[in-house]
């Protein structure tokens, strides 16, 4: 019997409920967030980096790093756990899966960000179809145990076919994400047109947009992590045509 498509409103529905069993990680995420945004504006302030254009959003993605690259998934392989309690990812087992997975799956990740940055250099075109056909490599790698290289084979053969069903159930929560974050840019930039590092620092407003959007980039990833589940369920044969190739 064929599964259905995926659709986003059951998808972000299923997201917010899984978060809503657990407050006590909202509630690390936002602060980490905030704290980890604010050291960037530390390191401005401390070694008097000054605020130039490339100064401080590259201080800021530096500083946010182990947010992206061990919290939020280390959150994401507990909710797999939880939900499917597969082999790969058990839940008696997954946080000593996660400590042996997430750097490989960071490895995925910088790779997957890689190409599809020498693809937005030659045309805007070519990255966003790396994006989609290679995209789910880095959950592989993390959630259920692949190599880099094998993650990205499991994601090219799954999206080669699956990729309308997928495109269509992430392009309104996507679309969602972005709203939001340019209203909480343009919320800061109405307090704060011209904000210094040390008001970045210290200045309140800052702080709760930064934890706001620390609460949106959890929100995303726990629909992209619906999303992938689903997408394992529509193609059950993507395993062995992989491995084949």
């Amino acid at each position: 019997m064929s599964v259905p498509a995926p659709a986003s409103l059951p998808l972000m529905h299923e997201a917010l409920s899984r978060l809503k069993r657990y407050p006590g990680w909202i509630v690390i995420i936002a602060v980490l967030s905030a704290l980890l945004s604010a050291f960037g504006a530390w390191l401005q302030v401390r070694w008097n980096l000054g605020g130039d254009q490339l100064t401080e959003p590259l201080l800021r993605m530096v500083a946010i790093l182990p947010l992206e690259i061990y919290f939020l998934p280390r959150l994401m392989a507990g909710l797999d756990a939880e939900a499917l309690n597969r082999p790969e990812n058990p839940w008696q087992q997954w946080s000593e899966r996660f400590e042996e997975r997430w750097l490989r799956a960071f490895a995925a990740r910088m790779l997957l960000y890689l190409l599809c940055g020498l693809g937005l250099t030659l045309c805007i075109v070519p990255g966003l179809v790396v994006l989609l056909l290679f995209g789910w490599a880095p959950h592989r790698v993390l959630l259920r145990g692949d190599g880099v290289l094998q993650g990205f084979r499991w994601s090219l053969h799954l999206m080669a076919r699956q990729w309308p069903a997928a495109l269509r159930a992430a392009l309104g929560p996507l679309l969602i994400y972005m709203a939001m974050v340019m209203g909480l840019a343009l919320g800061l930039q109405w307090v704060l047109p011209d904000p210094t590092p040390w008001q970045r620092l210290t200045h309140p407003t800052v702080w709760v947009i930064q934890s706001l959007a620390g609460l949106l980039d959890l929100w995303l990833t726990a629909f992209f992590l619906s999303l992938y589940q689903a997408m394992e369920k529509r193609a059950p044969d993507t395993d062995a045509r992989a491995s084949k190739g």
